[in-house]
């Protein structure tokens, strides 16, 4: 398990022979074991800063770094697992529901250890009827369950979600908000969460980063026990304090 910290973080891109500013001097710590959500409009930043975190984007400046609690051997500092779900499931359609968790564990010989895995994350996250069919036999839902279980099954230090419930309708959004709380109580894993909406980061986050054009404007802990009754005073506080930082 290890938590992160990111310093005087910056990433500009060159559009045009014009230099254009994604992340401006970004620090953030991210505890093990912690949910972090965080939050801002589309364009702020949000989705490079998971880039970057994952190796898919290099930044201009600053550093990322992985932190590790007393008694991890010091060469497990160096491998820094970590997984990423997309806002699209990215299933490949040849492959069944099974398979398709499966994939990250195809350098593993242990078939046994590999059948293990996976049936376990099949019946954590409701999937065992449907472990034979392909992508475009399944839901929505059910595929981003997928994609979340295959995630899960290269058992990452470290969980990226890139606004993965965007697409979902309303039920099956609240759904799977309560499966990756869930999966967050069971695993204890260190969960970053993207979304741009408020109630979303409010209900499922430990803490709160709020983002605007390239900056983080704020930092919001968020003391409340898992499951939330987000019509409560103290959610609607946290929240409306939240759609302050962007004037709404």
């Amino acid at each position: 398990m290890a938590g992160l910290k990111i310093e005087n973080l910056y990433k500009s891109f060159d559009i045009n022979g014009t230099k254009v500013n994604a992340l401006t001097n970004i620090n953030l710590s991210v505890e093990d074991g912690s949910f972090v959500t965080v939050i801002g409009k589309s364009g702020c930043g949000k989705t490079t800063l998971l880039r970057i975190i994952c190796g898919l984007e290099e930044q201009t400046e600053g550093s990322v770094s992985f932190i590790y609690k007393e008694g991890i051997p010091s060469e497990m500092h160096s491998k820094k697992k970590v997984g990423i779900v997309f806002q699209e499931p990215r299933l490949m359609p040849w492959l069944t529901v099974k398979e398709n968790m499966a994939f990250p564990l195809i350098k593993n010989k242990d078939r046994i250890e590999v059948y293990d895995t996976v049936n376990k994350y099949l019946n954590m996250l409701g999937l065992e009827k449907f472990k034979e069919a392909y992508p475009s036999q399944i839901s929505g839902g059910m595929a981003q369950r997928v994609s979340l279980g295959r995630t899960l099954c290269y058992n990452p230090e470290i969980i990226l979600m890139d606004e993965p419930l965007g697409a979902l309708d309303a039920f099956n959004r609240r759904k799977l908000q309560r499966e990756f709380i869930n999966i967050f109580l069971e695993n204890k894993k260190t969960i970053i969460f993207v979304t741009h909406d408020v109630d979303e980061a409010v209900y499922l986050g430990q803490k709160i980063v709020v983002m605007d054009k390239g900056f983080i404007i704020k930092e919001q802990s968020v003391d409340m026990d898992y499951y939330r009754n987000s019509s409560c005073s103290k959610f609607l506080q946290i929240r409306d304090s939240m759609l302050k930082e962007f004037s709404i």
